[in-house]
């Protein structure tokens, strides 16, 4: 007994290692052995919960970011199923199958040929590493999508290396397509508005997740050259939603002479607006608020404005 004692004082440090080390290999089997029992019971019972594990990438939760209302299983693997389908495209380097899985409205704003996708959204995200991604709903058909790095390929996570993206489903000619880069889809609109024997028709409106772009056409039977607008304000021009608040237009983005519209002629042009997607959000008219009704660079001070509005 006496030799054991003194065995035990000698090697104090080495037992406190040995029995620390023992002590958490037992817990983690423990941990183990409870995930594993409660996901059989889980798979037993039929239950749903808000977490999913895939082979193909991570479903990280059945409900919507911003109504809490759950998403069906079938649906949701459905959805992970056609993200997984364009990942593999573009991570095999194979992106005339990925760029044909885009919606024709995404092209056409977008990247309206194969090289625009490469060069835009291929080439910086797929290019240099393969991608492992997870999905969780946003609202109805938009889904975040995040991007990893491939841990297994690479050994190492990177932070700078996550990239989130919102990628909306949608049909098109029977088909599923996905609309990507946080572009949510195509509206049309069709309305038309005259005034001052200015007559306007709004075609559409494309939704991106932190903006709107409406295109239109307008034309100019007022006799004289118009000016929709000397963009020397920041609210010039702007939507007006349901509440009345203002959602003003990238004016820093528009071209003077798009919204310079001589006698007899019809100008189509698209406008930028600060208008992020919010589900239920109205839009009730498209303002421009100083029309210059006789436009002549050379005569500020003989301009006559008025206010032409659109109903949407």
């Amino acid at each position: 007994m006496h030799n054991l004692m003194r065995f035990i004082r000698q090697n104090k440090k080495q037992i406190i290692k040995v029995a620390l080390i023992v002590a958490f290999l037992i817990l983690m089997l423990q941990l183990l052995n409870y995930f594993a029992g409660k996901e059989t019971n889980d798979n037993k019972s039929g239950s749903k919960s808000d977490i999913y594990n895939t082979s193909n990438g991570t479903i990280i939760s059945d409900k919507s970011a911003v109504s809490g209302g759950s998403i069906s299983t079938s649906e949701i693997n459905k959805v992970n199923n056609k993200i997984d389908e364009f990942v593999k495209y573009c991570n095999e380097h194979n992106t005339e199958e990925a760029y044909n899985m885009i919606s024709d409205s995404c092209k056409e704003e977008l990247y309206p040929d194969v090289n625009d996708f490469i060069s835009h959204y291929y080439e910086p995200l797929f290019k240099e590493e393969k991608r492992n991604y997870s999905i969780e709903n946003w609202a109805s058909d938009t889904y975040i999508v995040k991007f990893t790095g491939d841990l297994l390929a690479t050994g190492k996570v990177a932070i700078d290396s996550t990239y989130q993206d919102y990628i909306t489903i949608v049909e098109e000619n029977g088909q599923t397509k996905l609309n990507i880069n946080k572009y949510i889809g195509r509206e049309e609109i069709n309305k038309k508005s005259s005034s001052d024997n200015i007559e306007a028709v709004v075609l559409y409106r494309e939704k991106y997740m932190d903006y709107e772009v409406y295109k239109m056409q307008i034309t100019n039977n007022t006799g004289s050259t118009i000016l929709l607008d000397q963009l020397t304000k920041t609210d010039g021009i702007y939507l007006k939603d349901n509440n009345d608040t203002k959602h003003i237009a990238y004016s820093n983005e528009i071209i003077k002479d798009d919204l310079k519209i001589y006698n007899g002629h019809t100008n189509t042009i698209k406008i930028k607006f600060d208008n992020p997607y919010i589900l239920g959000r109205k839009i009730k008219s498209l303002c421009f608020s100083t029309v210059v009704l006789n436009y002549n660079a050379n005569n500020y001070a003989a301009y006559n404005t008025i206010k032409f509005s659109m109903n949407l």
